[in-house]
Protein backbone atom coordinates (compact mmCIF):
# COMPACT_ATOMS: atom_id res chain seq x y z
CA UNK A 1 0.00 0.00 0.00
CA UNK A 2 2.85 2.42 0.80
CA UNK A 3 4.29 1.74 -2.63
CA UNK A 4 0.98 2.73 -4.20
CA UNK A 5 0.69 5.92 -2.19
CA UNK A 6 4.23 7.03 -3.08
CA UNK A 7 3.62 6.77 -6.83
CA UNK A 8 0.13 8.17 -6.76
CA UNK A 9 1.11 11.15 -4.61
CA UNK A 10 3.50 12.16 -7.37
CA UNK A 11 0.60 12.06 -9.83
CA UNK A 12 -1.63 14.13 -7.52
CA UNK A 13 -4.11 11.26 -7.23
CA UNK A 14 -4.62 9.04 -4.24
CA UNK A 15 -5.27 5.45 -5.21
CA UNK A 16 -6.41 3.20 -2.42
CA UNK A 17 -7.39 -0.42 -2.16
CA UNK A 18 -10.50 -1.74 -3.88
CA UNK A 19 -12.57 -1.04 -0.77
CA UNK A 20 -11.90 2.73 -0.84
CA UNK A 21 -15.13 4.68 -1.10
CA UNK A 22 -16.03 6.18 -4.49
CA UNK A 23 -16.20 9.69 -3.08
CA UNK A 24 -12.51 9.44 -2.17
CA UNK A 25 -11.72 8.33 -5.72
CA UNK A 26 -13.62 11.32 -7.09
CA UNK A 27 -11.66 13.67 -4.83
CA UNK A 28 -8.43 12.06 -6.03
CA UNK A 29 -9.32 12.69 -9.67
CA UNK A 30 -10.21 16.31 -8.98
CA UNK A 31 -6.75 16.96 -7.55
CA UNK A 32 -5.14 16.46 -10.96
CA UNK A 33 -6.27 19.94 -11.99
CA UNK A 34 -5.57 22.63 -9.40
CA UNK A 35 -5.53 25.88 -11.34
CA UNK A 36 -8.30 27.94 -12.91
CA UNK A 37 -8.09 27.96 -16.74
CA UNK A 38 -6.31 31.08 -17.96
CA UNK A 39 -4.90 31.47 -21.49
CA UNK A 40 -2.03 33.58 -20.10
CA UNK A 41 -1.07 31.06 -17.42
CA UNK A 42 0.36 27.55 -17.52
CA UNK A 43 -1.02 25.48 -14.66
CA UNK A 44 1.59 22.79 -15.26
CA UNK A 45 4.53 25.20 -15.29
CA UNK A 46 2.90 27.18 -12.45
CA UNK A 47 3.85 30.42 -14.16
CA UNK A 48 2.67 32.98 -16.66
CA UNK A 49 3.46 32.17 -20.27
CA UNK A 50 6.32 34.40 -21.52
CA UNK A 51 5.74 36.90 -24.28
CA UNK A 52 6.19 35.21 -27.66
CA UNK A 53 9.10 37.53 -28.51
CA UNK A 54 10.95 36.81 -25.27
CA UNK A 55 14.12 34.72 -25.41
CA UNK A 56 12.70 32.34 -22.82
CA UNK A 57 9.48 31.64 -24.77
CA UNK A 58 10.64 28.49 -26.59
CA UNK A 59 12.65 27.22 -23.57
CA UNK A 60 9.47 27.61 -21.48
CA UNK A 61 7.53 25.59 -24.04
CA UNK A 62 10.21 22.90 -24.07
CA UNK A 63 10.06 22.79 -20.28
CA UNK A 64 6.29 22.35 -20.47
CA UNK A 65 6.68 19.39 -22.83
CA UNK A 66 9.21 17.80 -20.47
CA UNK A 67 6.89 18.22 -17.49
CA UNK A 68 4.01 16.64 -19.42
CA UNK A 69 6.23 13.68 -20.32
CA UNK A 70 7.31 13.29 -16.70
CA UNK A 71 3.69 13.32 -15.52
CA UNK A 72 2.77 10.77 -18.16
CA UNK A 73 5.51 8.47 -16.86
CA UNK A 74 4.12 8.79 -13.33
CA UNK A 75 0.65 7.88 -14.54
CA UNK A 76 2.12 4.86 -16.34
CA UNK A 77 3.90 3.69 -13.19
CA UNK A 78 0.67 4.02 -11.23
CA UNK A 79 -1.26 2.11 -13.91
CA UNK A 80 1.28 -0.72 -13.85
CA UNK A 81 1.30 -0.97 -10.03
CA UNK A 82 -2.42 -1.13 -9.30
CA UNK A 83 -4.10 -4.51 -9.25
CA UNK A 84 -7.83 -4.22 -9.88
CA UNK A 85 -9.71 -3.03 -12.96
CA UNK A 86 -11.44 -0.44 -10.78
CA UNK A 87 -8.11 1.04 -9.71
CA UNK A 88 -6.80 0.98 -13.29
CA UNK A 89 -9.89 2.88 -14.41
CA UNK A 90 -9.23 5.52 -11.76
CA UNK A 91 -5.75 6.05 -13.20
CA UNK A 92 -7.14 6.24 -16.76
CA UNK A 93 -9.78 8.76 -15.69
CA UNK A 94 -7.12 10.90 -14.03
CA UNK A 95 -4.85 10.63 -17.08
CA UNK A 96 -7.79 11.61 -19.29
CA UNK A 97 -8.39 14.74 -17.24
CA UNK A 98 -4.70 15.62 -17.12
CA UNK A 99 -4.24 15.28 -20.90
CA UNK A 100 -7.23 17.54 -21.49
CA UNK A 101 -5.82 20.10 -19.06
CA UNK A 102 -2.36 19.83 -20.61
CA UNK A 103 -3.69 20.62 -24.07
CA UNK A 104 -6.44 23.18 -23.43
CA UNK A 105 -4.86 25.25 -20.66
CA UNK A 106 -1.16 24.73 -21.26
CA UNK A 107 -0.13 23.75 -24.80
CA UNK A 108 -2.79 25.57 -26.80
CA UNK A 109 -2.17 29.00 -25.19
CA UNK A 110 1.44 28.89 -26.38
CA UNK A 111 0.11 28.49 -29.93
CA UNK A 112 -2.57 31.20 -29.91
CA UNK A 113 -1.62 33.80 -32.49
CA UNK A 114 0.67 31.49 -34.49
CA UNK A 115 0.20 32.30 -38.19
CA UNK A 116 -1.79 29.91 -40.38
CA UNK A 117 -0.69 28.82 -43.83
CA UNK A 118 -2.06 25.97 -45.96
CA UNK A 119 1.45 24.52 -46.20
CA UNK A 120 2.55 25.42 -42.67
CA UNK A 121 4.42 22.72 -40.75
CA UNK A 122 6.25 24.56 -37.97
CA UNK A 123 7.22 22.52 -34.92
CA UNK A 124 7.38 25.57 -32.63
CA UNK A 125 4.59 27.93 -31.55
CA UNK A 126 4.86 31.55 -32.72
CA UNK A 127 7.65 30.59 -35.10
CA UNK A 128 6.74 30.15 -38.77
CA UNK A 129 3.39 28.93 -40.06
CA UNK A 130 1.02 26.09 -39.17
CA UNK A 131 -1.77 24.40 -41.16
CA UNK A 132 -4.91 23.11 -39.46
CA UNK A 133 -3.97 19.42 -39.62
CA UNK A 134 -0.46 20.11 -38.39
CA UNK A 135 -1.82 22.12 -35.47
CA UNK A 136 -3.79 19.04 -34.36
CA UNK A 137 -1.01 16.50 -34.90
CA UNK A 138 1.81 18.69 -33.55
CA UNK A 139 0.11 19.65 -30.29
CA UNK A 140 -0.80 16.01 -29.66
CA UNK A 141 2.79 15.01 -30.42
CA UNK A 142 4.08 17.63 -27.99
CA UNK A 143 1.85 16.19 -25.27
CA UNK A 144 3.54 12.85 -25.71
CA UNK A 145 1.10 11.09 -28.04
CA UNK A 146 3.30 8.78 -30.11
CA UNK A 147 2.27 9.62 -33.66
CA UNK A 148 3.85 10.73 -36.91
CA UNK A 149 2.76 14.35 -37.03
CA UNK A 150 3.41 14.59 -40.77
CA UNK A 151 1.44 11.51 -41.79
CA UNK A 152 -1.46 12.30 -39.46
CA UNK A 153 -1.67 15.92 -40.61
CA UNK A 154 -1.70 14.86 -44.26
CA UNK A 155 -4.80 12.72 -43.80
CA UNK A 156 -8.26 13.95 -44.74
CA UNK A 157 -9.90 15.74 -41.82
CA UNK A 158 -12.37 12.91 -41.18
CA UNK A 159 -9.53 10.36 -41.07
CA UNK A 160 -7.69 12.43 -38.45
CA UNK A 161 -10.78 12.23 -36.23
CA UNK A 162 -11.05 8.45 -36.67
CA UNK A 163 -7.34 8.02 -35.93
CA UNK A 164 -7.28 9.73 -32.53
CA UNK A 165 -10.87 9.59 -31.28
CA UNK A 166 -13.56 7.23 -30.08
CA UNK A 167 -17.33 7.68 -30.21
CA UNK A 168 -17.17 9.17 -33.69
CA UNK A 169 -20.43 10.75 -34.88
CA UNK A 170 -21.52 12.55 -38.04
CA UNK A 171 -23.76 15.63 -38.32
CA UNK A 172 -24.92 17.70 -41.27
CA UNK A 173 -25.74 21.01 -39.61
CA UNK A 174 -24.44 23.09 -36.71
CA UNK A 175 -27.75 23.03 -34.82
CA UNK A 176 -27.66 19.25 -34.44
CA UNK A 177 -23.92 19.35 -33.75
CA UNK A 178 -24.15 21.91 -30.95
CA UNK A 179 -27.23 20.29 -29.41
CA UNK A 180 -25.40 16.96 -29.33
CA UNK A 181 -22.33 18.57 -27.77
CA UNK A 182 -24.44 20.14 -25.03
CA UNK A 183 -25.49 16.65 -24.01
CA UNK A 184 -21.94 15.27 -24.08
CA UNK A 185 -19.52 15.24 -21.13
CA UNK A 186 -16.87 17.91 -20.62
CA UNK A 187 -14.09 16.51 -22.78
CA UNK A 188 -11.77 17.51 -25.59
CA UNK A 189 -13.00 16.49 -29.04
CA UNK A 190 -11.55 16.61 -32.55
CA UNK A 191 -13.82 17.75 -35.37
CA UNK A 192 -13.32 17.26 -39.09
CA UNK A 193 -15.11 19.59 -41.49
CA UNK A 194 -15.33 19.50 -45.28
CA UNK A 195 -11.84 21.00 -45.65
CA UNK A 196 -10.69 21.79 -42.12
CA UNK A 197 -9.93 20.17 -38.77
CA UNK A 198 -9.58 21.38 -35.20
CA UNK A 199 -10.45 20.78 -31.57
CA UNK A 200 -13.73 21.28 -29.74
CA UNK A 201 -13.36 21.92 -26.00
CA UNK A 202 -16.51 21.29 -23.95
CA UNK A 203 -16.36 22.82 -20.46
CA UNK A 204 -18.79 24.30 -17.95
CA UNK A 205 -17.95 27.68 -19.45
CA UNK A 206 -19.15 26.68 -22.91
CA UNK A 207 -18.14 25.06 -26.19
CA UNK A 208 -15.11 26.46 -28.01
CA UNK A 209 -13.56 25.73 -31.39
CA UNK A 210 -9.75 25.71 -31.20
CA UNK A 211 -8.00 25.61 -34.57
CA UNK A 212 -5.51 27.12 -36.99
CA UNK A 213 -7.97 29.45 -38.68
CA UNK A 214 -7.75 30.62 -42.27
CA UNK A 215 -10.33 33.39 -41.62
CA UNK A 216 -9.74 36.91 -40.35
CA UNK A 217 -6.27 37.26 -38.88
CA UNK A 218 -5.50 33.70 -40.03
CA UNK A 219 -3.93 32.51 -36.78
CA UNK A 220 -4.40 29.77 -34.21
CA UNK A 221 -7.37 30.83 -32.10
CA UNK A 222 -10.08 29.75 -29.69
CA UNK A 223 -13.58 30.97 -30.55
CA UNK A 224 -17.15 30.23 -29.60
CA UNK A 225 -18.31 27.21 -31.60
CA UNK A 226 -21.76 28.76 -31.98
CA UNK A 227 -20.27 31.89 -33.57
CA UNK A 228 -17.62 30.29 -35.79
CA UNK A 229 -18.01 31.15 -39.47
CA UNK A 230 -15.80 28.26 -40.48
CA UNK A 231 -17.99 25.78 -38.60
CA UNK A 232 -21.12 27.30 -40.09
CA UNK A 233 -19.84 26.91 -43.67
CA UNK A 234 -19.24 23.17 -43.53
CA UNK A 235 -21.82 20.73 -44.87
CA UNK A 236 -20.55 17.77 -42.87
CA UNK A 237 -19.17 17.41 -39.35
CA UNK A 238 -17.29 14.33 -38.17
CA UNK A 239 -16.55 14.60 -34.45
CA UNK A 240 -15.01 12.21 -31.95
CA UNK A 241 -13.98 12.13 -28.31
CA UNK A 242 -10.22 12.61 -27.94
CA UNK A 243 -9.58 12.85 -24.20
CA UNK A 244 -12.23 10.23 -23.47
CA UNK A 245 -10.71 7.73 -25.89
CA UNK A 246 -9.58 4.94 -23.54
CA UNK A 247 -7.45 3.26 -26.21
CA UNK A 248 -5.61 6.50 -26.95
CA UNK A 249 -5.08 7.20 -23.24
CA UNK A 250 -3.56 3.73 -22.81
CA UNK A 251 -1.33 4.31 -25.85
CA UNK A 252 -0.30 7.66 -24.39
CA UNK A 253 0.56 6.08 -21.03
CA UNK A 254 2.57 3.27 -22.62
CA UNK A 255 4.12 5.47 -25.33
CA UNK A 256 2.69 3.09 -27.94
CA UNK A 257 2.53 4.20 -31.57
CA UNK A 258 -0.82 5.43 -32.86
CA UNK A 259 -1.81 3.83 -36.17
CA UNK A 260 -3.52 5.89 -38.83
CA UNK A 261 -7.11 4.92 -39.64
CA UNK A 262 -7.97 6.02 -43.19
Amino acid sequence: MKGYITVVAMACIFLACAQTQDKNHTAAIDQVVTEEPNPQYSSILKQHIPDSAAIDFIPAYDKLKSKITAKRNVFFQAYERVQTEHEKQIVLDSANKFLQEALVNNVFPFWYGTAWDFNGTTDNPQRGYIACGYFVSTTLKHCGVNLNRYKVAQQYSHSIVKTVCSEVAVYTNTTDLLNALKAKPNQLYVIGLDNHVGFIAKTDAGITFIHASYFGDAVVESESAAESQILAMSKKYVIGNLSGNKDLIKQWLKNSAVSIIP
